[in-house]
C-alpha cells in the first residue's frame, strides 16, 4: 500500500503545479494515463468552492498540497516502521471499519482513511455533506492505481444499514453523545470538539507573529488545529499580533467568515464592558474560555509560566495543538499547526493501535 499512497502523493503535488501553471510534465509519470484525472480534479475543485462557500480554492489547494508533501515513500516508511508490529500481527484483516468523517476542512478524514487501509481493513465511509466530492474522486484514482482497493473501499449515505466491526467517528459535542450511545456495543474511537492554543513569552520575532496569524486563519479558522486562544505575558500589547495579520487579508473574500466577523463585532460593540481589539477581519477578545467563535481569538494574560503550565495541563483534554517556542516538549512551531505529520494522531489517540484491538 505504501507504493499506492506514494503515487497519490505524487499526483497531489503535481496537481497543484498543474492548476497554477496550466501545464503538465509528460516525464513525471511513467504511465501518462494518470494525467487524464487532472482536468477532472480541477473541475471538482471549482465545483466544491461553489457548493460550499467555506471552502475557497486556496484552502482546497493548500490541503491537496499538504497531503502531497506528506504522502512520500520516505514519510510513509518512517511512519509504518513504528507501527510494524501492530499492523503485521493484526488478525482482523477481514473486518470492516466504519469511518464517519468531519467536513469542517478539506480532506479532514484522510488520515483515518490512510490508517484503515494501511492496516489492511475494509473501510465504509460516511462523508459529511459539506465535503463529499473530492474524497470519492481520490478513491477512484487509488482504485485505478491499485485495483485491489476496489473491494476495500465503500461509501455509504446510511450507515444504519451497514455491517461493521469498528467505528471511528468525528463530530461536535452533541453528536459525540449520540455516537457514544448508538455505537456502545462496538469498539469506538470517538472524537469531539477540540481547539488549539498558542503561548507567547514576549521574545517572539516578527516572523513568529506572522506565522501565528497563519495558524489562526488557515481554513478560515474552522479546524481543531487552528489557534482559538492565545496566552500572553502581563501588559503585552495584543496589537503586535493583530498588526501582522494583513498578509492573510484574502480571508475577506469569504462571505461566511465575514458574516461571522460582522456579527460578533456588532455584539461586542453593543456591550461596552467587553474589551476587544480588531481590524477589518479579525477580533481579539480578552476571555478565559478556550473555545472562541469563528473570526474571534480569545487572549488571556499570565504572570507566571509555571502556573500557566498547570492551567494548560488541567485543560489538556480540550486541546489539539499547543503552538509555542521553547515552552513545552510537545509544542508545535509557529506556522505548523495545520501541517501535521503522519504520526500526529488526532486527540493524541493512535488510530492504528486502536484498530489492532482483537475482537471476536
Amino acid at each position: 500500500m505504501i507504493k499506492t499512497f506514494d503515487k497519490i502523493g505524487k499526483i497531489l503535488r503535481k496537481f497543484r503545479k498543474f492548476y497554477i501553471n496550466k501545464k503538465l510534465n509528460n516525464s513525471f509519470f511513467s504511465n501518462n494515463e494518470i494525467k487524464k484525472f487532472f482536468p477532472s480534479i480541477k473541475k471538482i475543485i471549482k465545483r466544491i468552492s461553489i457548493n460550499n462557500s467555506w471552502f475557497h480554492i486556496e484552502d482546497l489547494l493548500l490541503s491537496i498540497d499538504q497531503w502531497g508533501k506528506t504522502l512520500t515513500r520516505k514519510n510513509l516508511e518512517h511512519w509504518i516502521d513504528k507501527q510494524f508490529y501492530k499492523i503485521n500481527n493484526n488478525k482482523n484483516k477481514e473486518k470492516n471499519v466504519l469511518v464517519i468523517m468531519p467536513g469542517n476542512i478539506p480532506l479532514a478524514g484522510f488520515h483515518d482513511f490512510l490508517c484503515v487501509i494501511i492496516s489492511g481493513y475494509k473501510i465504509i465511509i460516511k462523508l459529511s455533506q459539506k465535503e463529499n466530492l473530492l474524497f470519492p474522486f481520490l478513491c477512484k484514482i487509488m482504485k485505478h492505481i491499485n485495483p485491489m482497493l476496489k473491494d476495500k473501499i465503500k461509501f455509504t449515505e446510511n450507515f444504519f444499514k451497514e455491517k461493521y466491526d469498528y467505528v471511528i467517528a468525528t463530530g461536535n459535542n452533541n453528536t459525540a453523545r449520540y455516537f457514544e450511545y448508538y455505537f456502545r456495543n462496538k469498539p469506538l474511537l470517538l472524537r469531539n470538539n477540540r481547539t488549539s492554543i498558542a503561548i507567547l513569552q514576549g521574545n517572539e520575532k516578527q516572523e513568529d507573529l506572522i506565522l501565528l496569524n497563519k495558524d489562526i486563519l488557515t481554513y478560515s479558522g474552522r479546524g481543531c488545529r487552528n489557534i482559538g486562544k492565545i496566552f500572553i505575558p502581563y501588559k503585552y500589547n495584543i496589537s503586535h499580533i493583530l498588526d501582522k495579520s494583513y498578509l492573510y487579508k484574502y480571508i475577506t473574500r469569504n462571505k461566511k467568515y465575514m458574516d461571522n466577523y460582522k456579527y460578533y463585532l456588532s455584539i461586542y460593540n453593543m456591550n461596552k464592558k467587553i474589551c476587544i481589539k480588531n481590524n477589518d477581519f479579525l477580533i481579539f477578545k480578552e476571555d478565559k474560555n478556550y473555545f472562541s467563535p469563528i473570526s474571534v481569538v480569545y487572549y488571556e494574560y499570565y504572570k507566571n509560566l509555571d502556573k500557566l503550565k498547570k492551567n494548560i495541563f488541567k485543560n489538556k483534554k480540550h486541546l489539539q495543538c499547543i503552538v509555542a517556542k521553547n515552552f513545552l516538549e510537545e509544542e508545535i512551531c509557529f506556522g505548523e499547526a495545520q501541517l501535521p505529520k503522519l504520526e500526529d494522531y488526532a486527540d493524541g489517540i493512535n488510530t492504528i493501535q486502536f484498530l489492532s484491538r482483537q475482537i471476536k
